[in-house]
């Protein structure tokens, strides 16, 4: 609205005004918020550390919260009933060096402790032996295995090359994967443009992307403008926190 337009509303009309736009604001605030999640896949974080994060992530309606296998059940019970964040389980977490017949238990167990879906690290030694044949077949028995819960590949970016990368993403898509998760730091450089551009070309928009390790809300909005529409974040909380303060004041 032209401001010489507002300046003649009567004050009733300024307070509609103003409740409309903090609305307009808030909606747009919680739609990048839900574009967040809380990783928590770290050892260091306990039962007390993950209980006050899903108590966060339901306040503040993060996407998702990603949590080892292992709390998968517990942290079903502390997002509760009426829960407004998904559960992730993050399988075979950081190198993705299990058998496939143990990455297929461990996410059908997963989902039966109640993950809503599941992140599997991709295998990284066969993948850096060029062993692409049995990274299709692991991609494919995951996939069968999760049936219709959401699947998603970590390709930890960071250890491969970017034809690795490319050739790993590809797969991926092709193989029904719902979405890939990439990494700061890739091929060396750190040059996350690069990265996420690769990976896009790689999927033919097959699958979305998740972009990890995001710690600021520049750094989740470069991301965003990049081509992620998931974002990863040790400080999901934080950042979602700043996100919708900021939307309360741009009024």
């Amino acid at each position: 609205m032209d401001t010489t337009k507002i300046s003649t509303l009567s004050q009733s009309e300024k307070l509609l005004y103003t409740q409309f736009r903090r609305k307009i604001n808030t909606e747009a605030a919680r739609a990048q918020v839900k574009k967040l999640e809380y990783n928590l896949s770290d050892v260091t974080a306990g039962l007390s550390v993950l209980k006050t994060a899903c108590a966060d992530a339901n306040s503040l309606g993060l996407g998702a919260i990603c949590v080892l296998p292992c709390y998968v059940k517990a942290c079903k019970g502390f997002l509760g009933l009426q829960k407004k964040s998904l559960l992730v389980a993050c399988i075979s977490f950081p190198h993705g060096g299990d058998c496939t017949q143990v990455k297929v238990k461990a996410a059908k167990l997963a989902v039966k402790d109640g993950a809503d879906e599941v992140e599997v690290t991709a295998p990284i030694a066969r993948i850096r032996d060029g062993n692409f044949s049995y990274v299709k077949k692991e991609f494919k028995k995951l996939r069968s295995a999760t049936k219709n819960k959401a699947l998603r590949i970590n390709a930890e970016c960071a250890l491969l090359s970017r034809e690795e990368v490319m050739r790993v993403c590809s797969l991926a898509a092709d193989c029904g994967v719902n979405s890939v998760k990439t990494n700061s730091g890739v091929y060396g450089s750190g040059n996350e443009i690069e990265m996420i551009s690769d990976i896009k070309t790689a999927v033919k928009d097959k699958c979305a992307i998740k972009a990890e390790g995001i710690a600021t809300v520049l750094e989740m909005s470069s991301a965003i403008d990049m081509g992620a529409s998931v974002i990863g974040s040790k400080n999901a909380a934080e950042v979602a926190r700043t996100i919708l303060a900021a939307a309360e004041v741009e009024v």
